[in-house]
C-alpha cells in the first residue's frame, strides 16, 4: 500500500472509530435508515433555506429536541463526514496532485472533529458550508489557501468587459483557451487560518498543486478566475498584493479587468489605505479577470518543483 494509501486507510478507521464512540452517534445511526448521506446532503443543499432544511430534517430523525454535547452543528458535520467517508474509497485514483488527495483526508477528519474556533464553519446560514459541502462531494477541491471547483468563462462577462480590452480577451478565449469550459475556477479557502492575510508562498503552491491536477485532467482547457484582489487597479493602491498575479504573467497568461468592483466584494476589508483611497476617488476598484491556459499553468510548474510537497530524499517528478 502507498504512502497515501495507508492515509486513506488511517483516516477513514479514525473516522469511523470516532463517529461511533463520540455525542455524533445518535445521528449516525439514524441517518443510516434515512437515506444514503450524499442524497440528504444533496436535498439539503438544494433548498433556498439550508437551515430550514436541516431542522426539518433533523424533526424527521425525532434529533429536534435533543443535545449532542451542546453540538449545534452535528447533524451537518455528520452529513459532511458521511459523505466524505464514501469518497474517501474513490479518493486514490482521482487525477489529483497528491497533496490535494492529502488535504481531502484531512477534511474527512476535520468534519467529525474540528477545532472549537471553527465550528462555525458549519452554520448553514454561512457560505463555508457549501464550501464544506462541495469538498465533501468532490465538487471542489482543496489546494491549501485556494480552493477550486470545474466551472468556466460565463460568456455574460463579454458584456462587461472594457471595449479596449475585449479583443485581447476574445482573441485568448478563442486562439489560446479554445473555449469557454471547462476550467478550473479558484476560490479562497474558508479555512485560511487569517482571513485577511495571504502568504505568497502558499499561493504560488495553491497554484502549483491546481496545474499539476490540472495536467492530469486532459479535459481541462485552462484556469479562470475574476476577483478585485486580481485587478491591476488593485495593485497600484495594494502593490504587495501583485505576487498574485506572478505566475500567470510568468508564463504568458491575460491579465486584464471585468468592469467596475462594488464595495460588497470585499476590497475595503484589511486596508485602511484602500479605504481612504476609495473615499476620496483616488481608488476606483475593478474586478480582475485572468485566464491562463493548461500548457501554461503545465509549464510553470514544472519550472517550479520548489512549490512542490516533495518529502525527504524524493525525487521531483509531476
Amino acid at each position: 500500500m502507498t504512502g497515501l494509501g495507508n492515509k486513506i486507510a488511517d483516516t477513514s478507521a479514525e473516522c469511523v472509530r470516532e463517529l461511533n464512540r463520540s455525542a455524533l452517534f445518535p445521528v449516525v445511526e439514524k441517518l443510516r435508515a434515512h437515506g444514503t448521506y450524499e442524497s440528504v446532503l444533496r436535498s439539503v443543499l438544494a433548498s433556498s433555506n439550508r437551515e430550514q432544511a436541516l431542522l426539518t430534517l433533523a424533526a424527521q430523525l425525532g434529533q429536534a429536541s435533543e443535545q449532542h454535547g451542546n453540538d449545534i452543528f452535528a447533524l451537518p458535520r455528520v452529513l459532511l463526514a458521511g459523505v466524505a467517508l464514501q469518497n474517501l474509497k474513490r479518493l486514490e485514483d482521482l487525477p489529483l496532485e497528491t497533496s490535494v488527495k492529502s488535504m481531502l483526508c484531512d477534511y474527512c477528519k476535520f468534519f467529525v472533529s474540528p477545532p472549537p474556533g471553527e465550528m462555525r464553519l458549519f452554520d448553514p446560514n454561512q457560505y463555508s458550508f457549501l464550501a464544506l459541502a462541495e469538498i465533501a462531494l468532490l465538487e471542489r477541491f482543496p489546494a491549501g489557501q485556494f480552493d477550486w471547483e470545474v466551472s468556466g468563462f460565463p460568456r455574460s462577462w463579454l458584456l462587461k468587459i472594457p471595449f479596449f480590452s475585449l479583443p485581447k480577451v476574445a482573441y485568448f478565449l478563442a486562439r489560446r483557451l479554445k473555449g469557454f469550459a471547462p476550467c478550473i475556477y479558484p476560490h479562497l479557502s474558508c479555512r485560511r487560518k487569517n482571513s485577511l492575510i495571504l502568504i505568497p508562498r502558499e499561493c504560488q503552491k495553491s497554484w502549483y498543486r491546481m496545474a499539476i491536477s490540472v495536467e492530469r485532467q486532459p479535459e481541462i482547457r485552462g484556469l479562470v478566475v475574476c476577483s478585485w484582489f486580481f485587478s491591476p487597479d488593485t495593485f497600484k493602491v495594494s502593490p504587495h498584493l501583485s505576487f498574485l498575479v506572478e505566475p500567470f504573467l510568468e508564463s504568458g497568461g491575460l491579465v486584464t479587468t471585468r468592469g467596475k468592483a462594488e464595495a460588497s466584494e470585499g476590497f475595503l476589508a484589511g486596508s485602511e489605505t484602500r479605504r481612504k483611497l476609495y473615499e476620496s476617488g483616488e481608488f476606483k476598484p475593478t474586478m480582475g479577470l485572468v485566464l491562463w491556459t493548461r500548457d501554461q499553468m503545465i509549464q510553470w510548474a514544472h519550472l517550479h518543483p520548489e512549490f512542490g510537497d516533495w518529502p525527504k530524499g524524493a525525487r521531483r517528478t509531476a
